[in-house]
Parts: structure tokens; C-alpha cells; sequence
């Protein structure tokens, strides 16, 4: 079953404080197929994660979102990890 740009939509509003942990994939647990073209492997992923915005890491929940006018994620873990090598 295809997500459609209306439903990631609507998955990219939910809130990680409120919304029932149980129904979270674990990332961890997803394998990507790697004998499918790279569009099949995109959508084989959305399948299998379920909601690609909220999801977990072990038993961390996560939330990803972005913004058109934050910072490139290349800065930002680049300065993450200077932070981790500085102590």
C-alpha cells in the first residue's frame, strides 16, 4: 500500500509526546532490500517504518522534522562532533 503526500503530511504534524509509542517501528529492525532499484527501496523503507517522522532507535523515540531556514545537517554534525571531540 502506497503512502500518500497527504498522509506524510498529516504524519509529519504528529506530536512524539502524545502519540502511542506502540505503534512506533524501531528502526533498528528495518532491513533495506538491496537487490531493489533505489525508488522500490524508498518505498519499501516507508513501508516497513510505517511513519518515517516518528519512530524508534532502541527504545529512544524519535522525531525528525525539518525547516527551510535551519542549518544544513552537514553543519550540524559537523559542529556534534567537534562538541564530542572537544569533551
Amino acid at each position: 500500500m502506497m503512502i500518500t503526500s497527504s498522509e506524510l503530511e498529516i504524519m509529519s504534524q504528529q506530536n512524539i509526546e502524545t502519540i502511542n509509542r506502540k505503534e512506533l517501528v524501531d528502526l533498528s529492525a528495518i532491513h533495506i532490500r538491496q537487490d531493489l532499484p533505489h525508488e522500490e527501496k524508498i518505498l519499501d523503507f516507508l513501508e516497513r517504518i510505517k511513519n518515517p517522522y516518528c519512530f524508534l532507535c532502541g527504545d529512544i523515540p524519535v522525531r525528525v522534522c525539518f525547516t527551510d531556514n535551519g542549518p544544513k545537517l552537514s553543519k550540524t554534525l559537523e559542529n556534534y562532533f567537534i562538541r564530542i571531540k572537544q569533551g
